[in-house]
């Protein structure tokens, strides 16, 4: 058995009561050689505790926190009295090092009752609307992951299902949810997002990653509803916005009403009016800026280093070091003269490259999404095709698919269509070519408009549903206009 298995077991000895006391002393030597060990720990005992809060009925709860208290502050003084003696073999006697570890495992062990204390007696006072139904859903496609508060997992098939507080996934580019709050608020979720939801005096919605439509009902002015991301906290008393949140920034676009946006690395705030939109970015450091979103514009050409939302890019220059060392590998050239092929390249200043699907246990997928700071929308005609250029290394059946918007309006609908890519690959260079008219695309769910003509595109993705294909490789996305 390794020390981490070790440390587990023993850990989990400890969570359920059942360490021995040679046990403890093992415990504690493995605390003072690891400073991590006791911060993680304090983490996972505080959760352990939660989780028990919550399964206990409301006449155990008050009792289960004294239990809890105690087994804390019992911890606190096991480390303080036998500290000396359990870092003796493992720490030299240098004064200022025992000292200094003794130090800050006792501060961890204080900020661990602490932590406890504050979680557990928040619980008594919300235990009304922990349970509380807050929304339903009204719509679902595709494979949607619910977490209950409690950290019971379900995935989500059917419509009005009530909703308490929790976190919603949608697993794959073709999945989508929209949910009622039961003020009438809608909220619409799609296409690999991350969203955790809550209503205690006011709705709370933290979205870490994907695109959210939502159309707020008038909410109280002293408690809007509240939109966090990574990059940006949005106050909402009543309007119709489309939120875009990645790792690093946020795209706000209001159609009605206002939106207060706070940038979190600074504070700066900028309210946004309709047909305007923001983008807030954790490495932009210039003022906010609200931008009126200009007239429609019916082609667009991919930038798929900047606007690649789900995949991988890889820049045409890292393929071409592949196989430069490949050919030296295997002696068709001498490194000197890869070196000077790769200078030449490299003098060109070439930023073209290409996206690589990412795998799932759901299948490959790509996702792209026009450029979040883009401000003209992409509008759809009768006569707008999609031409995808790519790679597959093996010969599969590969689906394309689309999101829309309404035009100046919230989400409106996805669609596909599947393509056999057995004729289309050429066998020499794997390449392809697909040129699918818009209008032959067909609706993945019968609530959405028959036809996406007419609205704005948003993003587009391929996919295929298992793991067995080697490759997908994009290397151009176009919105045309056949005309």
């Amino acid at each position: 058995m390794n020390d981490q298995n070790e440390f587990q077991e023993l850990w989990n000895d400890y969570l359920e009561s059942e360490i021995t006391s040679d046990g403890m002393i093992e415990l504690q030597n493995y605390f003072a050689s690891d400073g991590q060990l006791l911060q993680h720990s304090v983490d996972s005992f505080q959760i352990h505790r939660l989780l028990g809060y919550d399964a206990k009925a409301d006449e155990q709860r008050d009792e289960f926190v004294k239990s809890t208290m105690a087994q804390v502050l019992a911890s606190q003084q096991v480390i303080a009295t036998s500290l000396e003696s359990s870092i003796s073999p493992i720490v030299p006697d240098t004064g200022r090092s025992r000292k200094s570890l003794m130090c800050r495992l006792l501060v961890t062990a204080v900020a661990l009752a602490a932590s406890i204390l504050v979680a557990l007696s928040y619980f008594p006072d919300s235990s009304v609307s922990r349970g509380s139904i807050i929304a339903k859903t009204t719509n679902v496609h595709g494979t949607i992951e619910w977490t209950h508060e409690n950290g019971v997992v379900e995935t989500l098939t059917e419509t009005n299902v009530p909703l308490t507080g929790g976190t919603l996934e949608t697993m794959t580019s073709e999945s989508t949810i929209t949910m009622q709050f039961t003020d009438g608020t809608i909220v619409t979720l799609d296409s690999l997002s991350l969203l955790t939801i809550s209503e205690q005096e006011q709705k709370i919605l933290r979205l870490k990653r994907g695109n959210l439509s939502a159309d707020v009902e008038p909410q109280p002015n002293s408690k809007p509803m509240m939109v966090f991301t990574e990059a940006a906290e949005l106050r909402v008393v009543g309007t119709q916005f489309n939120v875009n949140a990645r790792d690093e920034s946020t795209t706000l676009i209001v159609n009605e009403g206002e939106v207060l946006l706070k940038r979190t690395t600074d504070g700066e705030s900028v309210n946004v009016i309709p047909q305007h939109q923001v983008v807030a970015s954790l490495r932009d450091a210039k003022q906010l800026r609200s931008v009126k979103r200009a007239r429609q514009v019916h082609a667009w050409k991919s930038d798929l280093q900047s606007e690649t939302s789900h995949g991988k890019w890889i820049p045409s220059k890292m393929e071409l070091v592949k196989e430069l060392k490949l050919a030296v590998t295997n002696g068709k050239m001498t490194q000197a003269e890869a070196s000077r092929i790769y200078k030449k390249a490299a003098s060109l200043n070439d930023q073209r490259g290409s996206t690589f699907a990412l795998p799932s246990r759901f299948g490959l997928s790509v996702v792209v999404s026009v450029n979040q700071e883009a401000t003209i929308p992409v509008v759809l005609e009768q006569n707008s095709r999609i031409r995808i250029t790519g790679r597959g290394y093996a010969a599969t059946d590969l689906v394309v698919g689309i999101t829309t918007n309404q035009l100046d309006g919230g989400f409106s609908g996805k669609y596909q269509q599947q393509v056999d890519l057995t004729d289309l690959i050429d066998p020499a260079t794997h390449e392809f070519t697909l040129d699918i008219p818009i209008k032959t695309m067909l609706r993945i769910d019968d609530h959405f408009p028959v036809s996406p003509i007419g609205n704005e595109f948003v993003s587009c993705w391929c996919s295929h549903p298992t793991n067995k294909v080697t490759k997908i490789e994009l290397t151009d996305i176009e919105i045309i206009n056949a005309e």
